[in-house]
């Protein structure tokens, strides 16, 4: 069987607690080195992955599959343990880089790994700004290697039954929808609330996920031309002090964002607009729905099963269970798009959530943080790109903290 070969960069929980469970189930994918600039980390890592790799090695010999079960402990033994990551794409020259690092090494990381000829792919958000990910995908398109944007809401089983309903009419021509991504907060995780580490808040950590998803749901054939930061909430900070590193103290990025997208087809003009909310104070905008011209979609649990809700024009409903090829267990939305990736990989092909969606979808962003600095009007995707080019072109080496603080200024209290 052909193998990825992939190098981890960032053995923190994102890894060991969602991505590196996938790992066991995906035989055509071998971890070769795991990189971590803590000591620490990879060695929880590395204790995580021997006890998952032998877990399923057991099941594999009570499966009666032998090969695999040798197979698993030898990739088990066999892993390498880097505190550079330069070092690590240089020594074991991976097929694949998987960064799952905070979003200040997101850009460096990849454009390292692409240049040393390694596909890329890279947890959300893809950098810390939009200027930074333009490099990213300079490199890509020089390279011609293939990057990832790590959005596993596109492997969700309610996302992915959802725009399978919509391809096929269920609910007419979608209109607008609700999307809501929101909790209490990371309360005590330093690097979620530092802005030069993470680029802003609650907005790009957690509503980028939903920025991605709205983007699919409308379909990626659109393009998302303009942008606002909704009212009356906006981008703000809701609390004034956090317990953030074990003591109570102010923060610099918002912990609630509410903004509108438009999303346009460049030939037809047709359009739709979605409302996404990313907090970290608890939800207060409507529960996910998406609108159509004869319908809706919403997604419902019942006895622990997740279904899609489809409603008609005369209000009468009916359930299709939320599903898809690759639930084989949870978390599947990881699963699912780390075996995408190898799977583009092993038969050369471009995946459909690439560097300029990861793009894009930062400058969705950007342009809501500029709205919400120029009192909440609506910006086009084109003026904010200008308006951050304008910033590199005056600041050079140091644009991309300029335009981090230039975003937050209307954030804040």
């Amino acid at each position: 069987m052909e193998r990825v070969r992939v190098g981890v960069v960032g053995t923190g929980g994102i890894f060991v607690g969602a991505h590196l469970p996938a790992y066991p189930e995906i035989p055509e994918a071998q971890i070769v080195a795991l990189c971590d600039v803590s000591q620490a980390a990879l060695q929880r890592a590395m204790k995580r992955l021997t006890e998952l790799y032998e877990r399923r090695a057991q099941r594999a010999e009570e499966e009666g599959d032998k090969e695999r079960a040798e197979q698993l402990r030898r990739d088990a033994k066999e892993v390498k343990l880097y505190t550079d990551y330069n070092e690590m794409i240089r020594r074991e020259k991976p097929d694949l880089v998987e960064i799952c690092t905070s979003p200040d090494f997101h850009a460096p990381v990849a454009i390292a790994a692409l240049k040393a000829g390694c596909h890329v792919m890279c947890e959300k958000p893809m950098a810390r700004t939009w200027l930074e990910c333009i490099d990213v995908c300079e490199v890509v398109e020089e390279t011609g290697r293939f990057y990832q944007h790590n959005e596993n809401w596109l492997f969700d089983p309610f996302y992915y039954t959802a725009r399978k309903l919509i391809d096929s009419g269920v609910i007419g021509e979608v209109v607008a929808m609700y999307l809501n991504t929101s909790h209490a907060g990371p309360e005590n995780r330093l690097v979620f609330w530092d802005e030069w580490r993470s680029g802003g808040g609650s907005l790009l950590d957690n509503g980028i996920h939903a920025v991605t998803a709205s983007w699919y749901l409308a379909g990626f054939d659109k393009k998302p031309v303009i942008v606002k930061a909704a009212e009356p909430v906006g981008i703000t900070q809701r609390m004034k002090y956090r317990i953030i590193d074990n003591r109570y103290r102010e923060f610099r990025v918002e912990d609630d964002g509410h903004i509108l997208i438009r999303y346009e087809h460049p030939e037809t003009k047709a359009w739709a607009t979605a409302h996404v909310e990313g907090s970290w104070s608890n939800p207060d905008s409507p529960p996910t729905v998406i609108l159509g011209t004869t319908g809706s979609l919403r997604p419902v649990w019942d006895e622990g099963r997740q279904f899609v809700e489809i409603t008609d024009s005369f209000g009468n409903r009916r359930r299709v269970e939320a599903t898809g090829p690759t639930w084989t267990f949870w978390p599947s939305s990881f699963y699912g798009e780390i075996i995408n990736m190898v799977r583009c990989i092993l038969n050369n092909t471009k995946p459909l959530c690439d560097h300029n969606i990861g793009a894009e979808s930062q400058a969705i962003v950007g342009a809501a943080y500029l709205s919400q600095r120029e009192g909440q009007r609506a910006v086009t995707l084109d003026e904010f790109k200008s308006w951050a080019l304008q910033i590199r072109k005056k600041h050079g080496k140091k644009a991309n903290e300029v335009l981090i603080e230039e975003q937050l200024k209307g954030v804040r209290r």
